[in-house]
C-alpha cells in the first residue's frame, strides 16, 4: 500500500477579516506561508505523493533539478552513448533512429564508429554526427553503465521508496536521446504496471500529450477515432510543457507521446509494478537463472511412448539446483526465487541491473579505509541446512560459509562510516589469515559495494 504523506497548506493562513490586523513580529512569524520543500527532500516527495494523487496522476514538478545536475547528467549520458560504442552492441535495448527509421546492422555500426568524444558537450557531437538529421536514440538499462550518475539519482529516489516501497518488479532506466519531433514509438500505451519518473535535462524542452486509459479506449472504440492518429486524438488529450531541469511523473497504463522540436534528453526511472501474471514469469525466468547448467550436444530422436519421461534423465543430471530450490512445489519455487530477487535488488537500491565489475581488483591492506557506497546495501542471508550464506553486492551474489564474524563485518560497514581496514580485520576470527578478510574486501569493492578512502 502507497503511504500517502500528511501535508502543509501552501499558501497565506486565513486570518479573521474583522479582527485587528496589527500583530506582532512573533504572531507574523506563526502566520508565515510555509516555505517550498527542497527539491527531493522528504517533504518535497510528500507533496510529489500529494500532486498525483499517490502516483495516480501525471503532473510536471519545475526547475526539481538545478543547472549543475542537468549539466552533470548530460554529460553522464554522453558517456554511456560512448561505452556503447565502444563495446559495439545493441544489447541493453539500444535502439537508434535516423530520418523516422529504425537502424539495422549496418546503420549500428555506423553509429558504433562515431561516438561522443570526451571534450564535446551535446551540441557538438550531434552537429557533427548528425548536422540537421532528425535522430532518436533509445537505451535501456541506463543505470548501469555511469556509477556516479546511477548512485546521484538513487539518492535522490531514496526518501520516495522508504514512503511506497521498492516496487517488487525492481527500477530501471531508460534513456532518450535526439531531435525526433515525436516520440518514434507513436501513442503508446506500456506494458502495464510501470510508473514513469522522468527527469528531463534538456537542452530543448518537451511536449508530452497523455491520455488516460479508460478515455483513450472509448474515443478509439465508441467515438470511432483511429488509434495512434494523433491529429485527431491530439485535442482530447492532457499537455505538459517540460523544460530541462523538470520532473515528470506519468503513472502506469497511460498513453502518451512525447513532441520536440529541439535537441534533448530525457532519463526515464521505471518503477516496475508488473501485473501478477508478468512477474510470474519473471521469477521464474530467474529461478532458472539460478540452476547451474552444462550444454551437450545430444540432439535426439525419442522412439518411446508419451506416457515415458525416461529420455529426459540426461537433460535433468545436467543441471544442478540450488539448496533451497529441491523439493519444491511451484508455490515454494517462485516464493524461493522472489525472497533471491528481493535481496537483488534491495542490495542495489532497487535497480534491477547490477553495475559492470570493476576493471581491475584492488589490493586492500591495513592501512586503508573504506566505506560502504550509499545508498546502497550489503545483504547477507544464510542458506537453510548449508552452514553456507549468499552475501548480495549491488545485485551480485557470494556464496561463501556462514560465520558470524562476517555478519559483523558487513553490519560495521553498512553503518555508512568510513572504517580502517585494520578495525574490520580485527573484527574476524583471530585463527584466520588476514588474507580472508582483505579478499572479502577486494570483492566487495570489485562490485561497488564499497570504495577505497584517499590515504
Amino acid at each position: 500500500m502507497v503511504m500517502i504523506c500528511n501535508q502543509l497548506t501552501h499558501g497565506v493562513s486565513t486570518l479573521d477579516p474583522l479582527a485587528d490586523h496589527t500583530i506582532d513580529s512573533a504572531r507574523e512569524e506563526a502566520f508565515r506561508p510555509p516555505r517550498p520543500s527542497a527539491p527531493f527532500s522528504e517533504e518535497w516527495w510528500c507533496d510529489f505523493l500529494a500532486e498525483t494523487k499517490n502516483l495516480n496522476a501525471p503532473a510536471v514538478f519545475a526547475k526539481a533539478m538545478g543547472q549543475d545536475r542537468v549539466a552533470s547528467y548530460q554529460r553522464a549520458i554522453l558517456d554511456v552513448v560512448a561505452t556503447l560504442c565502444e563495446l559495439r552492441t545493441a544489447d541493453y535495448g539500444f535502439r537508434a533512429y535516423l530520418d523516422g527509421h529504425l537502424l539495422g546492422g549496418d546503420g549500428m555500426e555506423w553509429v558504433y564508429d562515431r561516438p561522443p568524444r570526451a571534450d564535446e558537450d551535446l551540441a557538438q557531437w550531434t552537429e557533427r554526427v548528425f548536422q540537421d538529421r532528425k535522430f532518436g536514440f533509445i537505451i535501456n538499462a541506463g543505470e548501469k553503465f555511469n556509477q556516479a550518475f546511477s548512485k546521484d539519482v538513487a539518492l535522490l529516489m531514496t526518501p520516495l521508496l522508504k514512503k511506497v516501497g521498492i516496487p517488487r518488479d525492481g527500477i530501471q532506466f531508460t534513456l532518450f536521446i535526439g531531435n525526433y519531433d515525436k516520440t518514434p514509438l507513436g501513442i503508446h500505451q506500456d506494458i502495464r504496471g510501470e510508473n514513469v519518473t522522468h527527469f528531463h535535462v534538456g537542452p530543448g524542452r518537451k511536449l508530452m500529450y497523455v491520455w488516460d486509459k479508460d478515455h483513450y479506449n472509448k474515443l478509439t472504440t465508441q467515438d470511432g477515432l483511429r488509434r495512434r492518429d494523433f491529429a485527431a486524438l491530439r485535442p482530447h488529450a492532457q499537455r505538459f510543457v517540460i523544460e530541462a531541469g523538470d520532473l515528470f511523473f506519468m503513472p502506469e497504463g497511460t498513453f502518451h507521446i512525447g513532441e520536440q522540436e529541439e535537441i534533448s534528453i530525457g532519463i526515464t526511472v521505471w518503477q516496475y509494478t508488473h501485473t501478477n501474471k508478468r512477474f510470474a514469469q519473471v521469477m521464474l525466468n530467474h529461478a532458472y537463472q539460478q540452476i547451474k547448467t552444462v550444454d551437450g550436444d545430444a540432439i535426439v530422436h525419442d522412439p518411446n511412448s508419451p506416457d515415458n519421461s525416461d529420455n529426459i534423465d540426461d537433460l535433468l543430471a545436467t543441471h544442478t539446483l540450488p539448496h533451497e530450490f529441491r523439493n519444491q512445489d511451484f508455490g515454494g519455487l517462485l516464493k524461493s526465487a522472489y525472497v533471491d530477487w528481493r535481496h537483488c535488488i534491495f542490495s542495489n537500491a532497487g535497480y534491477r541491473n547490477p553495475p559492470f565489475q570493476r576493471k581491475q581488483r584492488t589490493r586492500f591492506s591495513r592501512e586503508d579505509s573504506v566505506q560502504l557506497e550509499m545508498p546502497y546495501r550489503i545483504l547477507a542471508r544464510m542458506i537453510e541446512g548449508t552452514g553456507k550464506m549468499i552475501v548480495y553486492v549491488r545485485g551480485y551474489k557470494l556464496e561463501m560459509n556462514g560465520h558470524a564474524c562476517l555478519l559483523r563485518l558487513i553490519d560495521r560497514i553498512n553503518d555508512g562510516q568510513i572504517h580502517p581496514v585494520a578495525e574490520l580485520l580485527d573484527l574476524l576470527d583471530k585463527a584466520w589469515s588476514e588474507k580472508v578478510g582483505t579478499y572479502l574486501l577486494s570483492e566487495l569493492h570489485l562490485y561497488h559495494g564499497i570504495c577505497r578512502m584517499p590515504l
